[in-house]
């Protein structure tokens, strides 16, 4: 039949259906095969028993961790790590010891043990293989998003979790032990023996962070020096003809993505990003010797400022801090760290807090059940609290993404801790108080201010995150500063009642006022810097105003949107909120409009509010980032030399910069000013150019704080 039938002629069959054409079509194109070319074969695979020189060992151990690298930065094994035949031998089949781990997987062939794939590449990949998995338990077993900032699939190949690290370091001594009986040239040899020292000090590492006790900054310190020295004796290495990398791999994987391209981190990268996760892993530990609440979350956020921004793997690090040996900081229970946060913002002499046996013996069964009510209260939402620890170890999209949902999850826990305030109140005797801002007397209600507190500082942090990513339009910066200095304010009158409560307690101990005027000295900080954000926010959007107003950063029109809709938009992270309540549109934008006052009197008043700002945040820097001693116990270090290094120089950054913002904002309200004086008579300004620096430009000061520059 098909010799008679000519070509392109089309034949009508009843039984022979559209879906069995199209099939039989599809199953003979060689583009179904995978993309597989003709002649091609799975078995046509580079041996990794082959014999390799010395220069071509040294390429392949780069090579591997160019690909160790792309992982860590988020692309999957299948891209990266498991492209390699030496690698692929090692973890398939299954190895049920580490001695079955080897490239000479039958027991009659393969290569001799004095060979440098045996002596020196075979332990160097065991190790990167382990090193792989202490990364990927580490990373698992906290807060990150799939294929967002990590991939964790392992395509059913277990990275040596059968095995010990210790046993891995073992045949990595052997190796350089080893070594020198090789007889390579020298270069050659210290090449290798450098890649060995640093691959045994990275296990190591990680085998201590799995630990919860801090490597040696000396020692870091050395193996930097190492990585450079790898870094120049890479030329040293000879690349191969053969596939040593080959996609062909993917095929084997037991998963249902398509074939993907070949991941590689360029040369540089690869040792910079080494580089600063080695420093970054070993600086960490700081942190351990924080000993108090409210410090740990400001390291918390001076750690992740750092640029680049720590590796998800050191951000994981710093999520396992919270729960070392089931206790925060490996010091503290979920009880004694919220209630030292609590005695230092908000009751600083009060039975709840305190866990001496003598105080509770003295207790009333009515308080002894609200003592109760108490630690239900923290048991139920200490987690909340922790989360927002974990919350700053996020990416910082994810980190102002989850700030938005968090803040509903705190106004519930804010109604719920009135409810234990009234308890309180009724069990310890707390008579009402008359405050000048309210109607009649009143209560502390001690523990919902301290919810509120922290509910306030997330949605500060919200907006504040909203121009360091380049959420808002450049017409919506105005409008976005007014709310950011409305919840300033805000927080700021909290804290004045805060502070007005908190030094009304009538304790006369010595202990009990040393108590109170610590509380003081916490909410002056707080104080401060709120101040310091409130001054700021108010001047820029003044100067952004009069700017808006002589036809700079104007609104676009499109059809799909309005005013209303964008509003609506911004606002919906706090639009559900009991408290603040959420502003209608008209009165929101008649706040922001500052109609009533002319060009000159807002730019007087962002000029004085900007002096504010300025003075301020020069205050703030006064101040040390913590506000309790650092302990030395704790860190694995002698004295004070790792002294918060990274912390306090990140912190010291944050507000220097914020002090250079308030300097190009008062330069640029001047220059306004001084346009204004030889304005024309309809009072607009000519001849004036507004550029506002993008994230990344070198004017633009703060990624929270968008200066434009007023040019012309």
């Amino acid at each position: 039949m098909r010799r008679r039938l000519s070509p392109g002629k089309l034949i009508r069959d009843g039984e022979f259906t559209l879906f069995e054409a199209v099939g039989a079509l599809e199953i003979g194109d060689p583009k179904m095969d995978s993309g597989c070319p003709g002649g091609d074969s799975d078995d046509e695979i580079f041996d990794a028993t082959t014999p390799l020189s010395a220069t071509e060992v040294i390429w392949l151990m780069d090579e591997l961790m160019y690909r160790e690298v792309a992982w860590h930065q988020g692309y999957p094994l299948s891209q990266t790590l498991f492209t390699s035949v030496h690698l692929e031998r090692l973890l398939w089949p299954e190895p049920k010891k580490l001695s079955d781990a080897c490239f000479h997987r039958d027991a009659l062939g393969g290569m001799s043990d004095g060979s440098i794939i045996t002596a020196v590449l075979e332990p160097f990949c065991l190790a990167l293989i382990k090193c792989c998995d202490l990364v990927l338990t580490m990373v698992s077993g906290h807060h990150y998003y799939e294929e967002e900032d990590f991939a964790t699939q392992v395509f059913n190949r277990p990275l040596l979790s059968i095995s010990s690290p210790q046993d891995v370091l073992l045949r990595l001594e052997d190796a350089r032990y080893q070594l020198p009986k090789l007889r390579l040239d020298p270069p050659l040899r210290d090449a290798l023996k450098a890649r060995l020292d640093v691959r045994h000090f990275f296990l190591s590492m990680l085998q201590s962070c799995e630990n919860g006790t801090p490597p040696e900054v000396k020692s870091s310190e050395e193996v930097i020096s190492l990585i450079d020295c790898i870094q120049n004796s890479s030329s040293l290495g000879t690349a191969f003809s053969t596939e040593a990398f080959t996609l062909k791999l993917q095929r084997r994987f037991a998963s249902s993505v398509p074939p993907r391209p070949m991941v590689v981190t360029p040369k540089d990268e690869s040792f910079r990003f080494f580089k600063q996760l080695v420093t970054d892993a070993t600086r960490s530990f700081e942190v351990l010797s924080i000993t108090c609440s409210v410090d740990l979350l400001v390291a918390y956020q001076s750690f992740m400022c750092q640029d680049p921004q720590p590796s998800v793997y050191v951000r994981a690090l710093l999520q396992s801090f919270l729960a070392i040996q089931n206790s925060i900081l490996g010091r503290y229970s979920l009880k004694q760290f919220i209630s030292q946060d609590l005695q230092l913002l908000v009751l600083p002499n009060t039975a709840l807090v305190t866990e001496h046996s003598d105080t509770t013996l003295t207790l009333s069964e009515e308080q002894l059940q609200t003592l109760s009510e108490f630690e239900y209260f923290i048991g139920r939402y200490g987690q909340s609290y922790l989360n927002l620890f974990r919350t700053f170890c996020l990416n910082p999209s994810r980190v102002r993404r989850t700030l938005c949902h968090a803040a509903l999850e705190w106004d519930q826990i804010q109604a719920e801790a009135e409810e234990l305030d009234t308890t309180v109140h009724a069990s310890f005797g707390e008579y009402p108080q008359e405050y000048p801002d309210a109607d009649g007397p009143t209560f502390s209600y001690s523990i919902s201010s301290w919810v509120y507190h922290y509910k306030l500082l997330q949605l500060r942090g919200i907006i504040q995150m909203g121009f360091q990513l380049s959420v808002y339009a450049p017409h919506e910066y105005s409008g976005m500063y007014w709310y950011l200095s409305y919840l300033s304010s805000t927080h700021m009158s909290h804290l004045e009642r805060i502070s007005f409560f908190v030094s009304s307690d009538r304790k006369q101990g010595k202990k009990q006022q040393e108590n109170v005027q610590a509380s003081l000295h916490q909410l002056y900080r707080q104080f401060t810097w709120v101040k310091a954000t409130e001054a700021l926010a108010k001047a820029l959007h003044r100067l952004l105003v009069v700017i808006q107003r002589h036809g700079h950063l104007q609104q676009p029109r499109p059809s799909y949107s309005s005013d209303h809709l964008r509003y609506e938009l911004r606002m919906r992270p706090f639009q559900h909120l009991s408290i603040p309540e959420p502003l209608a549109p008209a009165v929101a934008r008649q706040a922001c409009s500052l109609q009533e006052l002319s060009d000159i009197t807002i730019l007087e008043q962002a000029l004085r509010l900007n002096q504010t700002a300025k003075k301020a945040w020069e205050e703030v820097l006064k101040e040390n980032w913590n506000a309790q001693p650092v302990s030395t116990d704790n860190t694995g270090h002698e004295g004070d030399q790792i002294a918060t290094p990274v912390i306090e120089r990140e912190w010291t950054k944050e507000v220097r910069n914020s002090i250079k913002a308030c300097i190009g904002t008062g330069i640029a309200v001047s220059a306004l000013m001084k346009h204004f004086q030889g304005a024309d008579a309809s009072g607009q300004i000519r001849d004036v150019r507004i550029t506002v620096p993008v994230v990344g430009d070198r004017d633009r000061w703060h990624p929270a704080w968008v200066v434009p520059k007023v040019v012309g």
